[in-house]
């Protein structure tokens, strides 16, 4: 089985989740396809990937998925920017609708020509983008030029474990039972059942 996930976007939670789908007897062996920014749909769809760890939002045609955790997002902010030793702050302090929070990251991405998250870190640094970010990104990726500040009317970040709706494996099935357990055994665990 092929799992797709984007190097920087798992929630922390791949490597747990690889031992635990090895220690379910339905599951198989599961492989990794490292895949690029919300290239996860594509490869569900074509049949590229048997499931995929991503975050929701993400386009849901012909896809099924399960919530397996529910994370704050912290606001990555430039470190000598006025707000960064703040805590928290407000989305309308970063001139951020809540419209916005879902989007904020891949626009940013769009209008700076950025093809991952060091990128968008650097941009962060340099004073070039204000963005959001699930808080286990904040915990895995520290950099001195970006203080991550939390947001405290933000909406949550909801890692996902998705597959294609026309899936009935049961490899998939134990491979999701899985990542909810994993996400359980944290405390970041969402009610889910799984696809079979």
């Amino acid at each position: 089985m092929l799992l797709a996930v984007k190097a920087d976007a798992d929630g922390g939670l791949l490597e747990d989740v690889l031992a635990a789908a090895a220690a379910e007897p339905d599951a198989g062996p599961v492989a990794v396809r490292l895949c690029g920014w919300r290239e996860h749909p594509r490869l569900l769809r074509t049949g590229e990937a048997d499931a995929a760890l991503m975050f929701a939002p993400y386009d849901p045609d012909g896809i099924d998925a399960d919530v397996v955790a529910v994370e704050p997002r912290v606001a990555a902010l430039p470190a000598d920017h006025a707000l960064a030793g703040a805590s928290p702050v407000r989305l309308a302090d970063l001139g951020i609708g809540p419209e916005e929070v879902d989007e904020r990251a891949e626009r940013d991405i769009g209008e700076h020509g950025v093809r991952d998250l060091a990128q968008l870190l650097a941009l962060v640094g340099l004073g070039a983008a204000v963005t959001l970010l699930p808080r286990s990104v904040a915990v895995r990726y520290p950099r001195r030029a970006v203080a991550y500040v939390p947001v405290e009317d933000c909406p949550p970040a909801s890692p996902v474990i998705a597959w294609p709706e026309r899936s009935r494996s049961r490899a998939v099935a134990a491979l999701v039972r899985a990542a909810v357990a994993v996400a359980e055994s944290r405390g970041m665990g969402a009610a889910v059942e799984a696809p079979g």
